[in-house]
C-alpha cells in the first residue's frame, strides 16, 4: 500500500511540476529582459566603485517587497559606502532618496 501511494503521489508531483514549468515560460522573458540590464548598462565603472540597481514599482501593495529592496540596499552602504545606485520605481526611491538620495546615478518612475 505505501508503494502506491509513493508512486501516485510521484505522479501528482509530476503533474504539478509540468503545471508550473508551462506557466513559468512566459515569465522568462521579464527576467531574460532583467539579466541584460544587468550584463550591458552603459554607465562607465570607475576602479573599485560598484555600481547598485534597485528595481522596484511606482505604485501597488507589495510593501513588503518595496521594504526588503530598501533594506538590502540600506545593508550593504553599512558595509560599504554606496556611492553610485540606479533606481527604478518610485517606491524605493522614497525610500532611500534622504539616506542615499546623493548616490543616486539616475532614477526611472513610470517602466
Amino acid at each position: 500500500n505505501i508503494k502506491k501511494i509513493t508512486s501516485s503521489m510521484k505522479m501528482v508531483s509530476a503533474a504539478k511540476f509540468t503545471r508550473a514549468e508551462k506557466a513559468l515560460k512566459p515569465a522568462r522573458v521579464y527576467g531574460d529582459g532583467a539579466t541584460s540590464l544587468y550584463e550591458r548598462n552603459e554607465f562607465e565603472s570607475e576602479a573599485g566603485k560598484q555600481l547598485n540597481i534597485a528595481v522596484s514599482s511606482d505604485r501597488g501593495l507589495c510593501g513588503g517587497v518595496h521594504s526588503a529592496i530598501a533594506k538590502h540596499i540600506r545593508a550593504a552602504n553599512n558595509e560599504k559606502a554606496v556611492e553610485s545606485l540606479i533606481v527604478i520605481g518610485d517606491k524605493v526611491k522614497m525610500m532611500l532618496s534622504k539616506q542615499l538620495g546623493v548616490a543616486f546615478v539616475v532614477t526611472y518612475s513610470n517602466v
